[in-house]
């Protein structure tokens, strides 16, 4: 086995130990694994990411679900929009990048990032100066199912899980706190990200080059594994890290993410 290519498997396994209590399953970095370390084409590294996005998803959502951070009502409302977003996310990205190439996700998903920072850094500053007090859904739903529906969306374009989208809207919008917007998150991804995964493996026709290149015993061990890592890492972060630490390393995995897109950039500037 090539050094790369245990790095990159290191690396997969550390984005689900570490995203796993954030509420988000790791597509923002799964994607660019995929596609620069491990030379898959675009439409591959989105049904790789996906997989380990759900598996991510699973895991987490177990570990924060028994601790008794979810919230049922508002993941299923989350999910009315936010399944059939995916579907039409699916084909939208399917279309742009055989007309426009890659590029043109990398620049979507930037735009999410930058959005998701503007949201996480005013809600940090907001509850700084005030206590706030959780917002019940009925208040908020139609803007709670517009945003979940935003999430499906960059979901099944973009071959994430759409949590950085789901846990700001879990803060932003109905002000909960860290660890129930994330385990909430997880319980709506679990849903649309296999809607995702499985419209891209109708429409893309890439499944059997994944096959081919890598065997069927990594692509049921590996996701496993995933799995695990994110359980472990969502019960261990739930136990023994304060809410205002979990934020501080959303924002910084989110940063990282929009970094990895920025150098893209400037690579095609040159």
């Amino acid at each position: 086995m090539e050094i790369i290519t245990i790095l990159s498997i290191i690396s997969l396994l550390g984005v689900a130990l570490v995203f796993s209590p954030l509420g988000l399953g790791g597509g923002v970095l799964y994607v660019p694994i995929f596609y620069y370390m491990l030379d898959w084409e675009i439409k591959e590294a989105v049904i790789g990411s996906l997989t380990l996005v759900l598996m991510v998803s699973i895991g987490s959502s177990l570990a924060h679900s028994k601790a008794g951070y979810a919230d049922n009502n508002a993941a299923n409302l989350g999910r009315v929009t936010a399944i059939p977003a995916a579907i039409i996310g699916t084909v939208i990205s399917g279309y742009l990048i055989d007309i426009l190439g890659d590029i043109i996700i990398k620049i979507l998903a930037t735009l999410i990032l930058i959005f998701v920072i503007e949201r996480t850094t005013n809600e940090m500053r907001f509850n700084d100066k005030e206590h706030t007090q959780e917002i019940q859904l009925i208040e908020k739903k139609r803007e709670y199912m517009f945003g979940s529906a935003f999430a499906g969306i960059s979901s099944g374009m973009l071959g994430i899980g759409g949590g950085a989208i789901l846990v700001t809207i879990n803060r932003s919008i109905l002000q909960m706190d860290t660890n129930k917007a994330a385990g909430t998150s997880f319980l709506v991804a679990a849903t649309i990200v296999p809607v995702a995964l499985l419209s891209h493996i109708l429409l893309d026709g890439v499944t059997k080059n994944i096959i081919d290149n890598i065997g069927i015993f990594p692509i049921i061990i590996f996701p496993l594994m995933v799995l695990l890592s994110a359980f472990i890492g969502a019960k261990y972060a739930i136990n023994n890290l304060s809410k205002s630490t979990i934020t501080i390393v959303f924002l910084c995995a989110i940063g990282l993410s929009l970094i990895r897109y920025m150098i893209d950039f400037i690579t095609l500037l040159k």
